[in-house]
């Protein structure tokens, strides 16, 4: 199981979709799906339609469609997504 988290922030022009710490993110890129887990390797990536999916640390999910693309950065145990 996945013990150490790290944090994400999904946010769309006019709202904060999701913030908070989770374990894992699984999301639709161009690649094909990617998942980032803590201590993942600096990436950007551009995201296509699909579901974004998120771990939390209590062993909660959530999904959440992405329906007009946009863009993924991950630095520093720090996710961002900014939805187009």
């Amino acid at each position: 199981m996945f013990t150490k988290s790290f944090q994400v922030g999904i946010y769309s022009r006019d709202k904060v979709v999701y913030e908070g710490k989770v374990v894992s993110l699984t999301v639709p890129s161009v690649w094909g799906y990617l998942g980032v887990l803590a201590d993942h390797a600096p990436i950007v990536a551009k995201l296509v339609n699909g579901k974004i999916t998120v771990r939390t640390p209590e062993g909660g999910t959530t999904a959440i469609d992405l329906s007009s693309g946009g863009f993924l950065e991950v630095l520093q145990n720090q996710a961002t997504i900014l939805l187009a």
